[in-house]
């Protein structure tokens, strides 16, 4: 197992403490370390440490990430996977968290979405421009134009 090294112990003693208090990725460790002019190579060596003691799991960030983002902001897939591979997580762990949702919880998503939208543009008079900021809301949520013409239409 590689070691901390020796100058940075106080540095990897407060990402260890971020990373225990919520589920953190590399890339965020990455940043934090960063911030902390940590030099790159000292910082791979802490990651490295944090992965191998289990303070950095990659499955484990991308389930909670995909679980939060579905059920408070109610993202869609895309933007999901959007956000995930933004840092720089392996695609197979993001599939993985994304697959392990059900259809039915996008889609009551979508509806509560839709909903609330619908009721904000109550005063547009024009319905074409009504129905196209309605699927671009909805697309910016990470929905696929698909799923969002199914429930429109």
């Amino acid at each position: 197992m590689p070691a901390v090294p020796t100058s940075y112990k106080e540095e990897y003693k407060k990402v260890e403490r971020y990373c225990a208090f919520q589920e953190k990725c590399a890339f965020d460790v990455h940043k934090k370390l960063r911030d902390m002019e940590v030099p790159r190579a000292e910082s791979e060596q802490i990651i490295l440490v944090l992965t191998e003691k289990g303070f950095i799991d990659h499955e484990r960030y991308c389930d909670a990430f995909v679980h939060d983002h579905i059920k408070i902001k109610r993202w869609g897939r895309q933007k999901i996977k959007a956000s995930l591979k933004a840092k720089s997580l392996p695609a197979i762990s993001i599939d993985r968290a994304l697959n392990k949702i059900e259809f039915s919880i996008f889609s009551e998503n979508l509806t509560y979405l839709m909903n609330r939208k619908i009721k904000e543009l109550a005063g547009e008079k024009d319905p074409q421009k009504q129905k196209a900021k309605l699927i671009r809301y909805l697309a910016s949520c990470g929905y696929e134009i698909p799923m969002i013409l199914d429930f429109i239409d």
